[in-house]
């Protein structure tokens, strides 16, 4: 299942992050990885409000060998972080404030990647697996 949102008003993040709850917990996630879902969406589409203007949210449940889980990825159709790799050095400082949003996302979920071209966008894509708590709250 393949859903879809446009991002361009804050109002749009209140639907992204209702939608994509409703997903996570119809897959079984446990309420605290469900929150850890809609943080990092909320994040990431606050990002594109912000910094961006206008993009759009991807939501995907997957399933891979063994496992299922639940992908996103945001993809903003604005200038592009201008040096992305400073702000991900920057972000792990625990005294910057700088790219703080992208280091809670990347520790929330359990992948992360990132690529913006200057000019063009930048494009988020996290996704999260089901774990052991997820299957004894979905019983």
């Amino acid at each position: 299942m393949k859903r879809s949102f446009p991002i361009k008003y804050e109002w749009d993040i209140v639907t992204i992050r209702k939608e994509v709850r409703k997903l996570a917990n119809e897959h079984g996630f446990s309420e605290l990885n469900q929150a850890r879902i809609v943080q990092s969406v909320s994040e990431l589409a606050s990002n594109v409000v912000h910094h961006a203007e206008e993009g759009r949210v991807q939501v995907e449940l997957i399933e891979e060998e063994n496992r299922s889980g639940i992908n996103i990825i945001v993809r903003d159709f604005g200038p592009g972080i201008d040096d992305l790799d400073q702000i991900l050095r920057l972000s792990e400082s625990p005294a910057s404030v700088e790219g703080y949003g992208l280091k809670q996302v990347r520790e929330l979920m359990d992948e992360f990647s990132i690529r913006a071209v200057e000019g063009k966008g930048t494009y988020v894509s996290v996704s999260k697996w089901k774990d052991e708590s997820d299957d004894v709250f979905s019983e």
